[in-house]
């Protein structure tokens, strides 16, 4: 998970994950439209894979969204479902 990762690297690959939306901070509020829970960057998950590509995940259990999958909270769009869904990955940082 992220446990080891500064916020700031956290951050960055918030960042290059998620290119609809623009990610300030950590404390940036997003809707799930899966699970309907206002998240924030602090709380989304961060994995890892071996060979250092990082994805970004819905922290509640279960939910299988993606950063393509949430949206500004209040945004009209985040009343409807995508029609699809997928991974997005970031391999900004290896080593």
């Amino acid at each position: 998970m992220d446990s080891h990762l500064l916020p700031e690297e956290k951050l960055a690959i918030l960042q290059a994950s998620d290119l609809r939306r623009k990610w300030h901070s950590l404390d940036d509020h997003r809707v799930c439209v899966l699970c309907d829970r206002t998240i924030t960057g602090r709380q989304i998950e961060v994995v890892r894979d071996p060979g250092g590509t990082y994805s970004v995940h819905c922290p509640t259990p279960g939910c299988p969204s993606v950063s393509s999958d949430w949206f500004y909270q209040g945004n009209a769009s985040s009343a409807s479902r995508p029609v699809t869904h997928g991974t997005r990955e970031a391999s900004i940082w290896s080593g």
